[in-house]
Order: C-alpha cells, then structure tokens, then sequence
C-alpha cells in the first residue's frame, strides 16, 4: 500500500508542477490538456503493448509482495 501511496502522490505533484508551470507560461488550460494527451497520440501499437506489460509487472510484483507479507504475518516461524 506504501509503494501506491508514493507513486500516486508522486505522479500527483508532477502533474502539479506541470500544470502549474504551463499556466504560468501563458498556455490554456485546453493547450495543457492537448500537450499531456498528445505524446500517447503519435505511439506505436507495439509501444502501447510495452507500456501495458510494464503496468502489469509493476502490479503483479507489488501484490505478489503484499501476499508474501500478509503470509508471513499469518505463519510466524520461531
């Protein structure tokens, strides 16, 4: 739960720099809109299939360590 916590409020305040720095630049918020979206416009099929294995991995590897905790925490050895 620690490792989603830092990662939202990690992904949370870039966005809000981002965001913050665009506005202070003079872009619309249509404008800041366009360019967050824009980048995944021009991707590949095959790039967004690596970016969806890298999700899966990351999501897999932080809940197969939450179960091994949980696990650990239910048959403590001595």
């Amino acid at each position: 739960m620690k490792i989603f916590f830092v990662t939202g409020l990690l992904a949370t305040f870039s966005v809000i720099l981002i965001v913050s720095l665009d506005l202070m630049m003079g872009i619309g918020i249509s404008g800041i809109i366009w360019k967050a979206i824009n980048p995944f416009k021009v991707m590949e099929p095959a790039e967004y299939v690596i970016i969806f294995l890298f999700l899966l991995f990351f999501v897999i590897d932080t809940f197969g360590s939450y179960l091994n905790k949980k696990k650990k925490k239910q048959n403590p050895t001595n």
